[in-house]
């Protein structure tokens, strides 16, 4: 069922006993005479509500109160003359005996009236009923309980007084001091009485909340009059600047303190030893500075509290909401915590384990956000060193010698490595000697290791390996390998015009053949003889059919190129000349589809790739081979036979040329 919303409301005299009112909404409405009896109100939000009685309760209760007053009075005297009278003793006259007779009275009233003040405690609760629709609470059974102890007494009292005053009727002037003196009592007695009258009835309570659920209910900014909060459960109430008159309120905030620090929200400086501070609303409260030994903290909620230079010596703290609160330069000696202890967005930049601001953790630094948290339940008198994302074995050794050295008296020994999350390991000495100084050894320890460790990680980027890098670009080509598979198969056909090239290189002189069914060329090593160079077929010399030297053909000149590739025995090279060959089959295929001005560029360029192979630090070739890359795709999509090779393959091409260059130390 949603809540119920009852703000801005006139809801006087209303019954809402045992009633399930869960989040309801009574801000702004007028609850004046109201009972809640046994309800569940939890959650309940009374901002600005009023309270206290309603005028018909004023108007019911003034006249059962001037009733029970009145009745006594005559009763009581009434009854004090005839029991008086029964002793046949002889008066001066009926009006001056019953005047000396209401001078104890008034005393008796006195009596009667405390009697009844406290009766309700006893009483109370064996009554529950309306009169004219109005509960007179704890009233009528005080006035009931007076009326008849007050008619009692005053029975006695009036035959009693009456008798001394006929004691002193013999004598006029005695008889005079005695009237006198009985007048003035009596007076006074008359005013004690009305006052009492008075303080019962506003001691009346007018908004009854007895026996209610009203945990995590709101009543900030509230004027609290006449309410009665007994047995109730009043846990995490917000009570922020509520003011209370005459109101029955729950044992914990009997306490002024605690109400002045529930209703303020500022506790700062001030001394809360060994109070009861358990499941109350604290919510941004400031007890900056303050003393809170032995103090209960359970289940509190002290979200965004601040707690600056707070002593928490020996505090019970289980299940306490700490989140978002400031810490920071707290005493946390001895303080009781548990796994439901929140610590959630702590901020705290360092605390100190025992008071006068000794033990500080960290030694020195402060904490990063998120250490606290990890480190709260770890505390203890020990050196300790929180690493982040691990160790670094050689700056911690080089910073622990260095340590070690100049505090050789310090007495340091290992107490444990512990690993808090994330990668984080949390690193403890002993420390013997207990005037050695922490704070300097900590932080001597810290800088040191992080000078070390940025020096280390730099020489480490700079000894990036070519085994590293050849890791790396094996990757690459592995992907290229995968692809290239069909590369092959839509390159090579049976009608190609050439087959593959073979060659036989087991020198550093290139040596032997390059056969080729279309140009019958047959060379040996470069410095011997040369077949078809003089005599009948000049095919590789200068000509206008050449191939193999500077005429219409490269195609020749690519060859000799591919078998120096092949012939260094390098397996990059080897690699490097199939993924040359792939695309040169395609640039020589009959339905390549491209012009033979297009196709001398493109082998030219194949050609200028695999010189700078076998001559890697030419500079020209370098910049030649970066522009003949580019070149490539943009020579070959002039032909729409091969833009479908370019658009598939391509991209692998340029990926697997540039991996094998770069494993060499070449960019291209």
């Amino acid at each position: 069922m949603p809540p119920r919303d009852y703000s801005h409301q006139d809801l006087r005299n209303r019954s809402f006993k045992h009633q399930d009112l869960t989040g309801a909404n009574f801000s702004y409405s007028d609850l004046r005479g109201c009972d809640f009896t046994g309800a569940t109100l939890t959650g309940a939000n009374f901002q600005r509500c009023r309270t206290g009685q309603s005028y018909r309760q004023i108007a019911v209760n003034s006249c059962l109160a001037l009733v029970s007053f009145l009745g006594s009075i005559f009763i009581g005297v009434n009854s004090g003359i005839r029991s008086f009278n029964l002793l046949g003793l002889d008066l001066k006259t009926l009006n001056e005996a019953i005047f000396q007779a209401f001078i104890f009275t008034i005393f008796v009233l006195s009596i009667a009236t405390v009697s009844f003040i406290f009766s309700d405690i006893y009483f109370l609760p064996f009554f529950d009923f309306y009169i004219f629709g109005v509960k007179p609470s704890s009233l009528i059974i005080r006035l009931v309980i007076f009326f008849i102890s007050s008619t009692v007494i005053i029975s006695v009292s009036v035959a009693s007084g009456i008798a001394t005053v006929s004691l002193f009727s013999k004598s006029s002037i005695l008889e005079g001091l005695a009237v006198c003196s009985f007048t003035l009592i009596s007076i006074v007695l008359l005013l004690i009485v009305l006052s009492f009258l008075k303080e019962v009835l506003s001691s009346e309570l007018g908004t009854i909340f007895q026996g209610c659920d009203l945990s995590h209910a709101v009543f900030n900014f509230t004027f609290l009059k006449k309410v009665d909060f007994s047995e109730s459960n009043t846990r995490f109430i917000n009570w922020t600047n509520v003011r209370f008159l005459r109101c029955k309120l729950p044992r914990q905030l009997a306490e002024l303190r605690i109400q002045e620090l529930c209703v303020s929200r500022n506790g700062h400086f001030q001394n809360y030893t060994a109070l009861n501070l358990s499941n109350l609303y604290l919510d941004r409260v400031d007890l900056s500075a303050s003393t809170l030994t032995y103090t209960n903290l359970n289940q509190s909620n002290l979200r965004q509290a601040n707690l600056e230079n707070i002593n928490l010596s020996n505090v019970q703290a289980l299940g306490t909401d700490f989140s978002e609160a400031d810490l920071t330069g707290a005493c946390i000696q001895n303080w009781g915590i548990n796994s439901e202890t929140k610590f959630t967005n702590i901020r705290c930049d360092y605390i100190y384990l025992e008071p006068n601001q000794q033990e500080r953790k960290p030694a020195s630094g402060i904490f990063q956000p998120g250490d606290f948290e990890k480190l709260v339940h770890q505390f203890t008198k020990t050196l300790d060193f929180l690493f982040r994302h691990g160790i670094d074995p050689q700056a911690f050794d080089f910073a622990l010698q260095n340590l070690l050295t100049d505090y050789e008296g310090a007495g340091l020994t290992m107490h444990s490595v512990i690993d808090v999350g994330d990668g984080d390991r949390l690193v403890r000495f002993n420390v013997a000697n207990p005037d050695a100084n922490q704070e300097m050894m900590h932080a001597q320890l810290m800088q040191d290791y992080e000078s070390m460790h940025q020096q280390l990680e730099a020489e480490r980027a700079e000894k990036y390996t070519l085994r590293e890098q050849v890791a790396e670009m094996q990757g690459q080509l592995t992907v290229y390998r995968e692809q290239s598979v069909f590369l092959q198969g839509f390159v090579y056909h049976q009608s190609d015009r050439f087959s593959r090239p073979s060659f036989n290189a087991p020198n550093s002189h290139f040596s032997g053949g390059i056969m080729s069914e279309g140009n019958n060329i047959q060379i040996g090593s470069i410095g011997g003889d040369a077949s078809g160079i003089s005599g009948g077929d000049n095919s590789g010399v200068a000509g206008k059919n050449i191939t193999g030297a500077a005429g219409g053909n490269i195609s020749g000149m690519l060859t000799v190129t591919m078998g120096q590739l092949e012939a260094t025995n390098d397996p990059k090279a080897v690699e490097l000349a199939e993924l040359l060959n792939q695309v040169r089959t395609a640039i020589e295929k009959p339905d390549s589809g491209l012009s033979e001005a297009d196709q001398q560029k493109a082998l030219k360029h194949l050609e200028t790739l695999g010189k700078l192979a076998t001559d890697k630090q030419n500079p020209e070739l370098l910049e030649k081979a970066g522009d003949a890359l580019d070149a490539l795709p943009t020579i070959m999509q002039r032909s729409d036979n091969l833009a479908t090779f370019v658009e598939k393959y391509f991209p692998t091409f340029t990926a697997g040329v540039k991996a094998i260059f770069a494993l060499w130390g070449v960019t291209l």
